[in-house]
């Protein structure tokens, strides 16, 4: 089990279901994922809400970790983006 320095952290973490886990680290890792292809790419919060026509606080919100997001918004960015954020192998 991952360790964690904070016993407040640590309890929540330990209270959460096996899905509620996966869940949230899946969704960490597309921010993760999409926070480095913009910074690569050398594009900001502001113009990725340009792009995708959203405002920048949803932009934060992606980024910010433990969003939820649907296959559509998934879509979204990757088109705004110009690279895939998640690849299904086929």
């Amino acid at each position: 089990m991952r360790k964690y320095y904070s016993d407040i952290v640590r309890e929540v973490m330990e209270s959460i279901t096996p899905l509620e886990r996966s869940t949230s680290e899946l969704s960490d890792s597309i921010a993760e994922r999409i926070d480095l292809i913009m910074k690569k790419k050398g594009i900001t919060k502001s113009q990725l809400a340009k792009l995708t026509g959203h405002r920048p606080c949803e932009v934060t919100k992606w980024l910010g970790g433990g969003h939820n997001f649907t296959c559509r918004t998934i879509a979204l960015i990757s088109k705004a983006l110009g690279t895939p954020i998640v690849k299904v192998p086929r």
